[in-house]
């Protein structure tokens, strides 16, 4: 699996790009994170956009919500955001790896096991795995153990038999903090996965007729 690596200003500076001028010149493979996250383009498609803002908002409260990745049974996070057309699920690091460690945990299939079902239809879904650390060891360091760690999450689903053709990954190292490193407590929540669901070319083909069939 290709890593990307890049810098919190480039992202910013690449969010204003629209997929259409990209298209011609690159895979979604190559695509950034700010441009993947725009590369089904619902801005033409009021009425496809608002049933897929209604299927993701009822897919977050009533299935992720009652599910293993819920908070009120652990420390994992859900939110929707972009008018609720993406679901970010974060999941701390420690539920996924030993410290310092590259191999998943006995207990990481408890928390990855609910993310599989959105891989099994094509492009109804693109599910991007987002890896972070804090800024403890040396820049290599905090480089090579997200990106050991995304792969790991990756082959983990792809063992499992799930489709990965539209899963995409990234490793930020320590670009991307949630809150300054500044305490044990506050490097622990920037040591994460982030999972983003986001709608796929099905998906919207879908909701232009109607309905989402899922």
């Amino acid at each position: 699996m290709k890593i990307r690596r890049f810098l919190i200003a480039v992202i910013l500076a690449c969010g204003c790009f629209g997929f259409a001028a990209l298209a011609q010149d690159n895979s979604l493979e190559d695509l950034t994170l700010a441009q993947m996250l725009k590369s089904v383009d619902l801005s033409k498609e009021q009425k496809a956009a608002d049933l897929i803002r209604k299927f993701q908002d009822i897919e977050a409260r009533k299935r992720l919500m009652n599910g293993p990745l819920s908070p009120k049974q652990g420390n994992c996070n859900i939110e929707a955001f972009r008018n609720k057309e993406v679901i970010l699920i974060t999941i701390p690091a420690s539920d996924l790896f030993a410290p310092n460690s590259p191999d998943l945990s006995e207990g990481a299939a408890k928390y990855l096991t609910p993310i599989k079902r959105y891989m099994k239809d094509p492009d109804m879904f693109r599910v991007l795995l987002v890896m972070h650390t804090d800024n403890t060891g040396s820049e290599q360091y905090r480089d090579n153990i997200t990106a050991d760690r995304v792969d790991a999450v990756t082959n983990w689903f792809e063992d499992q038999g799930a489709d990965t053709s539209f899963t995409f990954s990234y490793a930020f190292g320590d670009e991307m903090p949630l809150v300054p490193n500044t305490s044990y407590e506050n490097r622990d929540k920037n040591r994460r996965l982030e999972v983003y669901l986001m709608p796929g070319a099905k998906m919207l083909e879908e909701a232009k007729k109607g309905k989402i069939d899922f």
